[in-house]
């Protein structure tokens, strides 16, 4: 069972390409990711937890987000709209 679960996870590259589309859509001020991973049934292989967020800071710095944009995505917009 838990590698067919294994084999169903899609890869990081996946979560990455719908970040990418859904900025180039709405703009980089209205996307965030949480880092809870409570209701999803595939997570990304490479992300087993929150331990491996570090992944996509890493993923979005080589796409060529800023630094800005990044911590943006990975709370500052949930901030901004939640204060």
């Amino acid at each position: 069972y838990k590698d067919e679960m294994k084999a169903m996870r899609p890869s990081l590259s996946v979560l990455l390409n719908h970040l990418d589309y859904i900025v180039k859509l709405v703009g980089v001020d209205y996307v965030g990711l949480g880092s809870d991973f409570d209701g999803i049934e595939a997570p990304p292989l490479e992300l087993n937890g929150v331990e491996n967020m570090p992944l996509i800071t890493k993923a979005l710095l080589e796409r060529g987000y800023s630094k800005k944009d990044i911590q943006k995505i990975l709370g500052g917009n949930f901030k901004r709209v939640f204060t």
